[in-house]
């Protein structure tokens, strides 16, 4: 009598213990699902703003391009507009390429090649005689990254902005270059 007594209180206990263990778990689990959830709109909320920034930043270099466009057609410098032509395959397709930069490095020299694709076979490859002319495009080129992306663009679009001016100063190229220098030196 006294041992089932014994193994019936040692059930009691262990079947305590359990069931305080499993309460404790459940509460554990319950405060996970709540930071899961959190960190998932957290999530979303900054790959929106990312999106939003890419489609900012996007429209900015759009209308920039268009600016030097016609800048360069009032002046027609047919070198300019050929030029402008080269690089409107990336600006116009600034935030699908910087989307895509997002998910890893290494991939924007793909999805450039793809952007490029869609039009002339030729323009892949002038546009990376462009890349090549330039020391600092070739450069952030060659990063294969978001930021390099982004300084490439950058650069791209200031590079022959002067030239888009009928007389420039010494002061001003050098300013430019500055520009760049930093801007390549920043990543």
């Amino acid at each position: 009598m006294f041992f089932v007594l014994a193994i019936t209180a040692l059930f009691v206990i262990i079947s305590v213990y359990f069931f305080l263990r499993a309460e404790k778990l459940q509460r554990i689990i319950i405060t996970q699902k709540r930071e899961t959830q959190t960190t998932i709109k957290e999530n979303k909320n900054l790959v929106d703003s990312m999106a939003l920034l890419a489609s900012k930043n996007e429209e900015f270099a759009k209308s920039r391009l268009i600016r030097l466009k016609e800048k360069a057609q009032e002046q027609q410098n047919d070198q300019l507009i050929h030029y402008y032509d080269i690089i409107s395959p990336l600006v116009n397709n600034y935030a699908a390429i910087f989307r895509d930069c997002l998910k890893g490095k290494g991939r924007l020299q793909s999805i450039t090649k793809k952007c490029f694709a869609s039009g002339d076979e030729q323009a892949f490859k002038a546009f990376i005689k462009v890349l090549q002319s330039e020391k600092h495009t070739k450069r952030f080129w060659s990063v294969n990254n978001l930021n390099g992306f982004i300084s490439l663009v950058e650069a791209l679009l200031i590079l022959n902005d002067d030239l888009n001016k009928s007389l420039i100063s010494a002061n001003d190229l050098a300013d430019k270059q500055l520009l760049i220098r930093k801007a390549a030196n920043s990543k």
